[in-house]
């Protein structure tokens, strides 16, 4: 078997890849925590990242340099999915917050993302209409926390009725945001550290990084359409353009600028009787060469009590990479929510089939009763 350094080396040479955000070198080295000493050629965990490293190369390049996180649980991170979405609520207030990991299972050092949102609806007395603000922060690190990202945004919306009875509204919302990635090569390995033997930190690391820390605004619009089709049908259908500024984002010193990420997305919500309900939904994005496509439904149990206690299940499908399966429940209006990926993809060997799982938390709240004031947003449960 041939020294990695060289074996890497000639899988970058042959695949005449242009330059990108990140060298794709050093993305696959911190992706799959390469920074440990193998004394032997032949190790089995070698062996493994080094198939890892062809199969990205080969298949999975443009979709994974300078593309947006993303969550198996969309719905369960409104604004990150369409500013449009906030303040379409049930209720006057809604806290959300969700974790993923990933890759754990071929790595010490999974992908680790932290998200967490706060957003609210005004009504406008006189015009009927509703005025929706919020925030939202997302904290991502890929590896040994070497390739960090981190993302605060504000998002205002405003959902015009459209019809006398307050059933029917369309919203346009923007949303400004700063965003920070950091690079640290401290405790990465590279190819042109390899010595024939191990790794040696030492040797030069034969990349020339120019910014190890870059900061930059953001700006993403989206439309929302929502409403009441009738007392057992309610639907909500939107569209979003994320980085409209298309802002430089390179740690090396090319003019790289990130790809406008655009999305389409929809959900009903189905009363089939007081105690079942049916909330299938969708999402297709695409961002430069990238696309997802991911849809399912769920299965809500209402129990009804003291305090209505709403179990739910479902699964959703992320076409040609994994099915998803999720699980909620909900009680004075605290959602708890699980759900995890089973890999279906080329990955399948490599992962055992295992992929990310992420826990969520939502809770919405009232500022006034219901039955006050102008009828607020009508919320298909997401």
């Amino acid at each position: 078997m041939l020294p990695l350094a060289f074996n890497l080396n000639s899988l970058f040479k042959t695949q005449q890849f242009s330059k990108s955000n990140i060298s794709l070198k050093v993305y696959f080295l911190l992706a799959f925590g390469m920074n440990r000493k193998f004394t032997s050629l032949n190790h089995p965990l070698l062996l493994k990242y080094v198939l890892l490293v062809w199969f990205f190369t080969t298949f999975h390049f443009y979709s994974i340099v300078a593309q947006d996180i993303h969550f198996s649980q969309f719905y369960a991170s409104p604004t990150n999915l369409n500013p449009a979405l906030a303040g379409v609520i049930e209720g006057n207030y809604r806290a959300a917050a969700i974790y993923r990991n990933q890759w754990g299972s071929i790595s010490d050092n999974p992908y680790v993302t932290v998200g967490g949102s706060f957003d609210a609806n005004l009504p406008l007395d006189k015009l009927k209409d509703v005025v929706g603000v919020g925030i939202n922060f997302v904290n991502d690190k890929a590896g040994k926390g070497s390739l960090g990202m981190m993302n605060i945004s504000l998002a205002a919306a405003y959902h015009k009725k459209l019809d006398k009875n307050g059933k029917h509204f369309l919203g346009l919302g923007i949303q400004p945001g700063y965003i920070q990635r950091t690079l640290n090569t401290n405790d990465l390995l590279f190819p042109s550290q390899y010595n024939g033997n191990d790794f040696d930190q030492t040797r030069p690391t034969g990349e020339n990084f120019g910014n190890n820390n870059i900061r930059y605004f953001d700006l993403n619009s989206g439309l929302l359409y929502s409403g009441k089709i009738s007392k057992r049908l309610g639907v909500i259908q939107g569209f979003s353009v994320y980085h409209l500024t298309r802002p430089k984002e390179s740690f090396l010193k090319d003019d790289v600028r990130l790809a406008n990420r655009f999305t389409v997305h929809g959900g009903l919500r189905i009363k089939l009787n007081e105690v079942f309900y049916l909330t299938p939904n969708y999402i297709y994005q695409f961002q430069n060469k990238a696309q997802e496509i991911n849809f399912g439904s769920a299965v809500e149990f209402h129990l009804k009590g003291k305090e209505t206690t709403i179990l739910s299940v479902g699964g959703w499908y992320r076409l040609i990479d994994a099915p998803i399966a999720s699980a909620s429940i909900e009680y004075k209006k605290l959602r708890a929510g699980v759900s995890y990926d089973f890999t279906t993809s080329d990955l399948k060997p490599a992962t055992n089939s295992r992929g990310g799982f992420e826990i969520t938390l939502i809770y919405t709240g009232l500022f006034v009763k219901q039955d006050a004031g102008p009828m607020l947003v009508p919320c298909p449960r997401l």
